[in-house]
């Protein structure tokens, strides 16, 4: 069978060989004989075969270079967004950085007896109850168990456990927290407290109101200093709401913390500060 197969092949080339002659040499002499017409009509079906053949492969060909040159300017296109992505990140973090630099410049400033140490945040963790911050400073920075945390808009908690290249932090809405305060407008003095209750909404309470308090919804409420933890003057929050006790004599106020302790990146850990009373 293969034999057969390939003496009807050869056989089929010199066919198409000969008419090949005959058609050269007739369009040569200018004359079309009947044999010339029999030639032509064999070798014309196998001439359109091979041209349809020919323009396939052809076609063929140039939709792979077609693809291999969209993948290559692909490639090209990608790794081009790639480093603006690169240079982007450096440029956002320079700006990062550089504001963060300029908050430290005017927290000394303002507090020219603060040592701060500024320190990124590389961690957080919740038990469902309270909220622990990790930072990348720790005791080889100088960094002490219930040195203050603050950013420039105000307090965010103390370190309440040293590593020596970390350190972890309590929020002051954690329910260990309790502070003294003043409230800014009136100067009346009160205590600011983490809240089991107002632990999930994120807020402090404000307690120990006077009697007589005139404690309004918008009051500023800021650090006393006392007890030698927190500095003095440092933003605590922003009363959001005063409210009778349980008992009816007196009444307690809800703080909304002035640093949005959802979205911290760096703060500044108050190394030491001049204690005023």
């Amino acid at each position: 069978m293969k034999l057969f197969s390939s003496k009807l092949f050869i056989w089929a080339l010199v066919l198409l060989v000969l008419c090949s002659v005959i058609i050269g040499f007739s369009i040569g002499t200018g004359k079309l004989s009947p044999l010339t017409n029999g030639a032509s009509v064999v070798i014309t079906p196998i001439q359109h075969a091979l041209t349809t053949v020919s323009d396939f492969f052809n076609d063929l060909f140039g939709y792979f270079y077609r693809y291999n040159s969209l993948q290559e300017e692909n490639a090209e296109l990608k790794s081009r967004v790639q480093e603006l992505e690169r240079k982007e990140r450096e440029y956002q973090a320079a700006i990062d950085e550089n504001e963060y630099l300029r908050e430290l410049a005017g927290l000394k400033r303002r507090h020219a007896d603060y040592d701060c140490e500024l320190a990124e945040v590389i961690g957080i963790s919740s038990d469902g109850i309270s909220t622990t911050f990790t930072l990348s400073r720790g005791t080889k920075d100088g960094v002490e168990v219930n040195d203050a945390v603050i950013t420039g808009d105000g307090l965010v908690g103390y370190v309440s456990r040293v590593e020596y290249n970390s350190c972890q932090v309590k929020p002051i809405t954690d329910v260990s927290v309790k502070m003294g305060a003043v409230v800014s407008r009136t100067r009346e003095v009160v205590v600011a407290e983490g809240s089991f209750e107002l632990a999930d909404d994120g807020l402090l309470r404000l307690s120990y109101l006077q009697n007589d308090s005139d404690v309004l919804v918008g009051d500023t409420v800021e650090t006393s200093g006392y007890g030698g933890i927190f500095p003095k003057g440092l933003l605590i929050g922003t009363i959001t709401e005063v409210l009778p006790e349980s008992h009816g004599i007196s009444t307690y106020a809800k703080i909304q913390p002035a640093v949005d302790l959802t979205a911290l990146k760096k703060v500044y850990i108050v190394k030491s500060f001049t204690i005023t009373e």
